[in-house]
């Protein structure tokens, strides 16, 4: 199984607008997804591919993660998208996101299909796999799709299409962060939950939906505070003025940093000098402290926080 690699900020961009793209690279980011799905109308697909490749051939992408959305499955422009896109630019791909899916088949289809674009082309880097949940189908199954490829990494909340595929009754487009007028608790909480749960148990990460508004930052805020609570490493943004939250949110404080270096050095000491206990403070280290100390200082570490 390949390791996660840690992201905070999934940028999108239509994969048909190389500005936009150009514009996105210098952006602080983490990772930049080239989107041929919902944001490519039916009679740009072809350019838009041919645009994404030029991207991952051309363009600087610095230390980005490096990806691209496919077509849904059920459509039929995915193949094209993975044929063409990976044939000519596999090698400078980190990352492609399958949308909407639904059972683990997906997965496996197009797991396969890289493995055999991968052999015929001799392309040595071996590229992940991101699945998007959203629909009723695709929750349900979530944990069976979340072990359905060792190329798999990434679970992603799908909030738009998931609402539909329940005729959720929305009261606008932004997704979790807005007020609830309808519903005396949070509707989002069980299946935002229920994938976090999935992706956790098969050591994967967490990728909460995008919050619609981009003139709503206190809206913003909420729904990256409640993402972050349960469990989410990260979120998208469909707008660059949303990644520097989205960023601190899902950053660990210099407080979180300096403790889990305390917890972390604490263990090595015990550890060389052959105490079986470690204690900080009065308080006992035990196995849950110290993964979440490891954790936090590896995150650190990938997100160049680290002062020392």
């Amino acid at each position: 199984m390949l390791t996660p690699r840690p992201r905070r900020s999934i940028l999108s961009v239509p994969g048909n607008n190389p500005r936009m793209i150009k514009k996105a690279l210098s952006l602080n980011a983490d990772q930049i997804m080239l989107d041929l799905e919902d944001s490519v109308p039916v009679d740009e697909k072809e350019n838009a591919r041919s645009f994404v490749v030029s991207a991952f051939l051309e363009e600087n992408w610095g230390d980005k993660i490096r990806s691209f959305r496919i077509n849904g499955l059920d459509t039929p422009y995915a193949y094209r998208d993975i044929i063409d896109v990976v044939e000519k630019a596999g090698e400078n791909i980190d990352s492609l996101i399958i949308p909407k899916v639904n059972t683990k088949c997906d997965v496996y289809m197009v797991s396969k299909l890289l493995d055999q674009i991968e052999s015929q082309k001799g392309i040595k880097n071996r590229i992940r796999l991101e699945a998007s949940i959203e629909t009723a189908e695709g929750l349900v199954n979530a944990y069976e799709i979340a072990i359905a490829s060792d190329r798999l990494d990434t679970l992603v909340f799908g909030i738009s299409d998931y609402s539909a595929s329940v005729n959720m009754k929305n009261v606008g487009i932004s997704s979790h962060g807005d007020e609830e007028e309808i519903y005396p608790g949070h509707r989002y909480h069980f299946p935002l939950s229920r994938m976090i749960m999935a992706a956790k148990a098969a050591n994967l990460l967490a990728i909460d939906a995008p919050y619609g508004n981009f003139k709503d930052p206190e809206g913003l805020q909420n729904s990256c505070n409640m993402a972050a609570a349960l469990g989410c490493d990260g979120k998208w943004a469909i707008h660059p003025a949303q990644i520097d939250a989205i960023n601190k949110t899902f950053s660990p404080d210099e407080r979180e940093i300096q403790q889990a270096k305390k917890v972390l050095e604490a263990y090595e000491k015990a550890k060389k000098e052959k105490h079986g206990a470690v204690a900080i403070d009065g308080k006992m280290i035990d196995g849950a402290s110290l993964r979440n100390a490891k954790r936090i200082y590896d995150q650190a570490r990938a997100f160049g926080l680290l002062t020392e």
